[in-house]
């Protein structure tokens, strides 16, 4: 049975702010092998790390990066979450909230040292597209909420120029593992994606998730996957 890498889901957010230092801190202490977080940029074009659109009644978009720090202290900037990863060497995957930046994130992650091992995700498809026509070295991988079968998801991986499916199925079945078999992502494996599963947190599932060999699993207890 291969071994499937340990996403934490906005670092290790079952038990810290979400997208938080707390929760990535956590995320290394508990050995996962990337930490998934949510970016979005600002009026003046500051990428930050956060997963909802808006903050009060404002969308960040129409913020200045002071304004979101004025209303959500301790928000994450991209540019030192890029710098924490380098250093914990430790692989991210980068999902964007806003599809509207995707050419500057793809840009920015492009420029860093530690591109190497970051993953561009998104669920609107031409978002993917964007950013590896922006950085043509960058993975970018789509992530898919509507159930479908291999040949549909490598159809659309192929239509948007991307390297991996993210099969985000959690709130689609009691047990999502039920959706889909070792076939299945060994079709979608032979196709060159690489198949990372959302997001479980329940130990019976996780081990059930494990036994179908994807890439990836996302989750919110690092630590529990991890063990």
């Amino acid at each position: 049975m291969s071994r499937p890498q340990v996403v934490a889901h906005r670092g290790s957010s079952a038990g810290h702010a979400d997208n938080s230092w707390a929760a990535f801190a956590a995320a290394v202490a508990e050995g996962a092998d990337s930490i998934e977080c949510d970016v979005q940029a600002t009026r003046d074009g500051a990428i930050v790390v956060r997963h909802d659109l808006v903050i009060g009644d404002c969308l960040v978009a129409d913020l200045r990066l002071s304004d979101v720090m004025a209303l959500a202290p301790g928000t994450i900037v991209l540019a030192d979450l890029l710098a924490f990863a380098a250093k914990e060497s430790i692989d991210l995957l980068v999902e964007l909230k806003d599809a509207g930046a995707a050419v500057a994130v793809a840009r920015a992650i492009a420029a860093h040292a530690h591109c190497a091992r970051i993953e561009v995700g998104s669920f609107p498809g031409p978002a993917i597209a964007a950013v590896k026509t922006a950085a043509t070295a960058l993975r970018p991988s789509f992530m898919m909420g509507r159930v479908a079968g291999p040949a549909d998801l490598i159809g659309l991986a192929a239509a948007f120029r991307s390297a991996g499916v993210h099969l985000c199925w959690e709130s689609r079945a009691p047990r999502p593992h039920r959706l889909l078999d070792r076939t299945m992502i060994a079709a979608l494996r032979d196709a060159g994606l690489a198949v990372t599963l959302w997001h479980e947190e329940r130990i019976d599932e996780l081990l059930a998730l494990v036994a179908l060999g994807p890439d990836a699993i996302c989750t919110n207890t690092p630590a529990v996957l991890r063990h």
